[in-house]
């Protein structure tokens, strides 16, 4: 009788924690990637997938009172550059800090795979001329353990990470393993072999797991020497056939960086990719007429095509300080005599008046930095490149209209008041004093924020444009690159605080809405179909946010990457909890521990969802054609707008 009721006892045990979830968040304020409205339900997690939305009656191993709070789903972030960091983080800062729950690299064109033995300095050269990443710290902290893309992923694959990363083969690496280092820029045409094997590969890289195909084709990215990188000048022969060899793997999606200043030649190729292959495409565009580019994409879009324009949140802007790769006063002699010391002794110098007044008495000295430039071995400018080059670097840290003190928290929509130029006039000292003062603050570290892309109007309109748009999706946050200069990488925060919240110059958008374009949108970009929602059956991927406090924080150099390399990171606050494959791997900012991430290969489906979110008919008819109607007028009136990297004046 005893064993009988102690069978009973132990069967009614097993019973209940069979009925217990591994995990439940409780009461919580629940955005759940869709774009409808927020609702206030409980969130069941077992084996690392939602099981149960709304109620959920049984208790949990581990519950979550996120009364109060929102949850959503983990932030995907489509546009990053940690291939070289993955090698040595994995917990993939500062984007972990914002709720990044997966992140896809091996945009604009570069990456370190497929490389030949010995070519690897190349690869490196280009990333550090795009990205602004170390040179130093990839060449510590790379391993090489691979030549082929295939082997690349196998490796990241033996590693762990906090959250899942996807990889694109990259048009740089790929040109230069095919046509060689020495042949792969400058306008240099790829055979028709070449140009088959290249397509070869790519179909070959997406067969083994990769994402897609990245291209950069933009004046802006160039290496360390001033080259455009390898693809920028490719033809449309080459551009056709590595597009389709996308096409031909059956899955993954196209990445373009692009000015599209020759629209002849651009969209030529792209239109012929989008109108015949079933796969994705998605771009940032650099310059050049963005809204005749912007309602194509939405049309296409709105035809069932999966076309995502990505757009910043946030203007790109540079960090001028004494600290960063740039500041105004670089090219000065006085400056130039302690720039080689610590930071700290150069603050203790520059405290000194004596030092402020020999230094904004100077004007900057151009010549010499043209000579040194035209001695260097590696070389190959002219003269007249070179002194283009260096005008323009002081016409960047000199637009004082679009120079702003940043603040804390940071605000990215500034005033004009707000601007060098306005606090110049209003004190009645020079732009150049405002600056070397605002940069003193706090012992030396404190930052300008110069909006690098057009500001118009001193307003976020053309990105409020932009997210009003089906098609748009969030991207641009560069997690992981342009270490010294700019910090954008914590842009999946101050998406929802700004434009939900903060927002003041203009018009706010819904929480579900902002939400969607970073989950639901940003995964289906990439054929990830097992997340981006709150849903039974989907990837447990979520944020648990106190949108109250929900900022970031002003940004802030460290040396932590290998060798001490130096990059700018930014802090967060309001995120209690994100929650990667059902584990809690962070809690109010501190990281758990655990490493829960996946390499990500090829199209993700799951039991709820295995394919593109149909448009509705709505958009597909009422939509459409207005934006045919918006095309027209256009076209009659001959209307351009400039979208990205204009100085302004």
């Amino acid at each position: 009788m005893l064993i009988t009721n102690y069978n009973s006892i132990l069967k009614y045990k097993i019973d209940l924690m069979r009925a217990l979830h591994d995990l439940v968040i409780r009461n919580g304020k629940i955005v759940d990637g869709t774009g409808k409205k927020p609702f206030i339900g409980d969130v069941a997690i077992d084996n690392g997938k939602i099981s149960v939305v709304g109620i959920v009656e049984n208790s949990g191993k581990e519950e979550i009172d996120a009364k109060g709070n929102l949850v959503t789903p983990g932030w995907v972030d489509i546009h990053t550059h940690y291939d070289g960091q993955v090698c040595w983080d994995p917990y993939l800062t500062p984007s972990s800090w914002h709720g990044v729950t997966t992140a896809v690299m091996g945009n604009c064109g570069v990456g370190f795979a497929p490389v030949r033995p010995g070519e690897e300095n190349f690869l490196i050269q280009l990333m550090e001329g795009v990205e602004d990443i170390p040179g130093s710290a990839l060449h510590e902290g790379i391993e090489w353990d691979w030549e082929t893309f295939p082997e690349f992923l196998n490796a990241i694959d033996k590693k762990e990470f906090v959250m899942d990363l996807g990889f694109m083969i990259g048009h740089g690496p790929l040109r230069s393993y095919v046509m060689g280092h020495d042949r792969c820029q400058n306008q240099v045409d790829a055979s028709d072999s070449e140009i088959g094997e290249m397509s070869d590969l790519v179909t070959e890289a997406i067969n083994a797991g990769a994402l897609g195909f990245s291209t950069s084709r933009t004046i802006l990215h160039r290496d360390i020497y001033g080259k455009y990188v390898p693809g920028t000048e490719a033809s449309s022969e080459e551009m056709r056939a590595l597009a389709f060899g996308v096409d031909k793997a059956g899955e993954g999606t196209l990445e373009i960086t692009s000015d599209w200043l020759d629209e002849e030649i651009e969209m030529s190729w792209m239109k012929e990719y989008v109108k015949k292959s079933n796969c994705g495409l998605t771009f940032l565009q650099t310059n050049g007429d963005a809204v005749k580019t912007i309602l194509y994409s939405e049309e296409h879009y709105l035809k069932g095509k999966n076309i995502r324009p990505q757009f910043p949140g946030r203007n790109v802007g540079l960090m001028f300080g004494f600290e960063s790769s740039l500041n105004p006063f670089m090219q000065y002699p006085a400056y130039k005599e302690i720039a080689h010391l610590s930071h700290d002794e150069k603050y203790e110098i520059m405290k000194d008046a004596n030092f402020k007044n020999k230094l904004l008495n100077q004007k900057p000295n151009l010549e010499s930095e043209i000579e040194k430039r035209l001695a260097e071995a590696d070389n190959t400018k002219t003269r007249e490149e070179i002194e283009k080059d260096a005008d323009l670097l002081l016409s960047l840290t000199s637009n004082y209209k679009t120079q702003f003190i940043l603040g804390t928290p940071p605000n990215y929509e500034p005033k004009k008041e707000d601007s060098i130029a306005a606090i110049s006039s209003k004190k009645g000292i020079p732009e150049l004093e405002v600056m070397f003062d605002e940069m003193m603050k706090n012992n030396g570290t404190n930052l300008i924020y110069a909006a690098f892309t057009p500001y118009e109007n001193y307003k976020l309109n053309f990105v409020e444009q932009a997210y009003g748009l089906k098609s748009s999706v969030a991207g641009g946050s560069d997690g992981g690159a342009h270490c010294g200069l700019i910090c954008d990488a914590s842009m999946p925060t101050t998406n929802l605080s700004h434009w939900a919240r903060d927002r003041e110059a203009g018009k706010k958008f819904p929480l579900e809405k902002l939400v969607r374009k970073q989950t639901k949108d940003t995964a289906e970009t990439f054929g990830l179909f097992d997340r981006g929602e709150i849903k039974a059956g989907m990837l447990a991927d979520i944020n648990i946010i106190d949108f109250k406090k929900l900022n970031v924080s002003h940004p802030k150099m460290i040396h932590d990457l290998p060798l001490g390399g130096k990059r700018l990171i930014q802090d967060a606050t309001g995120y209690v909890a994100t929650i990667k494959r059902g584990h809690i791997v962070s809690e109010n900012g501190k990281a758990t521990g655990a490493l829960p991430g996946n390499l990500i290969r090829g199209k993700q489906t799951c039991e709820v969802k295995s394919e593109l979110s149909k448009v509705s008919f709505f958009d597909r008819t009422v939509r459409l054609s207005l934006i045919k109607l918006a095309q027209l007028y256009w076209r009659f009136n001959n209307k351009k707008v400039k979208s990205t990297i204009v100085s302004q004046d």
